[in-house]
């Protein structure tokens, strides 16, 4: 894991840093926390930076980046540091991973102080996966931490989420999160009107102006378009999503926040959003949901459903 990037969260994120800092200094700090909000927005960030904190044998309110441990994890090589996340993105955390764990917490920590154990996103744990945490989680050893990161905290299994302290991460304002990513682009672009676009998360933001993925926005867009006029029909729309050329994870999270954006728009005007919109909508979670648990999923016969429900809520008024 490279921790050269930012030893601190985004400036947004102060308030929920200095609260974990002050549990950390009061020897207050649970074993498990849950860092939840919406994709793009930072919670990663957050998590190897407290992680870093944690581990730090100098922090002053961050990671010193100097002493040997912060040098280690620099590295990527700090011995009482594990991150767990799917071999491949947008696939399920399987139990392996997690059995790995037993070992790892049972002896002292090498460096002599704490250790940390990072999941993300949390959501992707399978089932058994999610259960075999559960002892990790009851008896998981002294100064030991787990972060886990999510998404979609309601994904996670009951179990689980009672067992962590949840911590909240809110999606930016707009006022909030301009100047940060102004300061990331070269040129006059409406940052404004960007951040709006995608949903306030400044992270996805960035992607949205980077060069192939905007490509490959465009070309969902084009789909999105024909789809809904008939020039296209849902099994033509189905092969090009299907095809190595799309991430199915990716361009099932745009078609998300395309829908979402189509909702505010329609409200902004004053109107009602019609039904079709949020059962299509409803459609997506699903489709991502599936995306995730099934290894072995028929990528081409699911996006064509989706792309028949988009036909269907077009034409009852999406």
């Amino acid at each position: 894991m490279n921790q050269g990037e930012l030893s601190v969260p985004y400036p947004w994120h102060a308030a929920q840093w200095r609260e974990l800092d002050a549990l950390l200094r009061a020897g207050t700090l649970p074993h498990a926390l849950l860092l939840a909000g919406a994709p793009d927005i930072g919670k990663f960030l957050f998590a190897r930076a407290f992680a870093s904190l944690v581990l730090c044998a100098e922090p002053h309110g961050s990671a010193c980046g100097r002493c040997r441990n912060c040098r280690l994890i620099a590295a990527g090589s700090h011995p009482d540091l594990v991150l767990i996340q799917p071999e491949e993105q947008g696939k399920a955390i399987r139990i392996d991973a997690i059995r790995e764990l037993r070992e790892f917490c049972a002896g002292r920590p090498h460096q002599g102080g704490w250790r940390v154990i990072l999941i993300e996103p949390a959501e992707a744990l399978n089932v058994n996966a999610a259960n075999a945490l559960l002892k990790t989680l009851e008896e998981p050893g002294e100064r030991t931490l787990l972060i886990l990161v999510s998404h979609e905290p309601g994904r996670l299994t009951p179990t689980v989420r009672s067992r962590c302290r949840l911590l909240r991460l809110p999606t930016p304002s707009v006022a909030q999160a301009g100047p940060w990513l102004k300061s990331q682009l070269s040129g006059e672009t409406d940052v404004e009107s960007l951040l709006v676009r995608a949903g306030r998360r400044p992270l996805r933001a960035l992607l949205l102006v980077s060069g192939d993925l905007a490509g490959t926005f465009t070309r969902l867009q084009d789909l999105v378009i024909a789809v809904a006029e008939g020039s296209v029909v849902p099994a033509e729309a189905a092969a090009v999503t299907a095809s190595k050329h799309f991430d199915t994870g990716e361009a099932l999270e745009w078609l998300t926040d395309f829908v979402a954006a189509r909702v505010r728009a329609t409200i902004a005007r004053g109107e009602r959003p019609p039904r079709a919109l949020f059962d299509f909508f409803d459609r997506l979670a699903t489709a991502r949901r599936e995306h995730v648990a099934n290894a072995n999923l028929n990528a081409e016969l699911a996006w064509g459903e989706v792309w028949q429900d988009w036909r269907r809520a077009v034409a009852a008024g999406g």
